[in-house]
């Protein structure tokens, strides 16, 4: 694929590789401007993932936000379907959280506060993400997160996707219920940020396991390792966010995206012009 001109998009490097696509960087020679392109894996070429990769730019085509990587088309190219997106240069959070290790917790909660913005616009239009992690979040050069890959997101209401008789998403992420093959919603995206501002707070996850079957196991029945244990100088309201966040029943945990912003005690600030952080 590397070299090769597809359309008006000229192909230069292969960026990563995921379940249902391998993404590369190219060029639109027409507008001349960096984009990404996300290809079907040839080995999942049967009609129910080419209904389900359509279905995930059915998913971005109807989000408008500066936070959600834009997606510009689809595009057909003999027997591959191409999905043409927004090229965002930067660093995932996992590799931030790889190189930094623990973040103070404005530095964090600020990050997710950004993740907690494109949510509530996704899951106003009726989209829940279910597969939120630190690999899928981008901080770009100017220090805005775009939310990216919502391949296996499902607009409520519409066919339920699954592929290959396995749960869709990454377990460590995974709210109980979603492990457990239930419906979701939008309270299972911000179990996953509750996991993700674990993750970038701590430098670890809330449960350890080796395999995805121990780790369901433990988002099923166990209680996550207490955030004080390994960051006792923390202020308590991130304690408070994580422990419901986390929170087995869905009635248990932040109700929306802003509920978590308008908690008593985690009220956003203006700091800096427009940067915002959790007090």
């Amino acid at each position: 694929m590397i070299g090769r001109t597809v359309g008006k998009y000229r192909v230069i490097d292969r960026l990563g590789r995921g379940g249902m696509g391998t993404v590369y960087k190219a060029v639109d020679e027409t507008l001349d401007r960096e984009v990404a392109i996300k290809v079907l894996n040839p080995d999942l070429g049967d009609s129910d993932v080419l209904k389900r990769f359509r279905a995930e730019a059915v998913t971005l085509a109807r989000l408008n936000h500066p936070g959600i990587a834009t997606l510009y088309e689809l595009h057909r190219d003999k027997d591959d379907l191409l999905m043409v997106m927004e090229f965002v240069r930067g660093e995932t959070f996992h590799d931030l959280s790889e190189r930094l290790g623990p973040l103070a917790a404005p530095q964090a909660a600020h990050l997710c506060m950004q993740v907690l913005d494109a949510l509530a616009h996704a899951n106003r239009a009726g989209v829940v993400h279910r597969d939120l992690k630190p690999a899928n979040l981008m901080i770009g050069e100017t220090g805005v997160v775009k939310v990216m890959d919502f391949g296996i997101a499902r607009v409520l209401g519409t066919e339920h996707f699954t592929h290959g008789g396995y749960m869709m998403g990454t377990p460590a992420y995974m709210a109980p219920e979603q492990v457990m093959g239930r419906d979701v919603d939008a309270r299972a995206d911000l179990y996953a940020t509750g996991v993700v501002f674990y993750r970038l707070l701590a430098a670890q996850l809330p449960f350890e396991a080796d395999t995805a079957i121990a780790m369901v196991q433990k988002q099923i029945a166990e209680e996550p390792t207490p955030i004080s244990t390994c960051r006792p100088d923390l202020p308590n309201w991130c304690t408070k966010v994580i422990d419901r966040a986390l929170a087995k029943s869905p009635s248990d945990r932040f109700q929306s995206a802003e509920e978590i912003q308008c908690l008593s005690g985690i009220a956003p600030v203006k700091k800096k012009g427009a940067e915002r952080i959790w007090t």
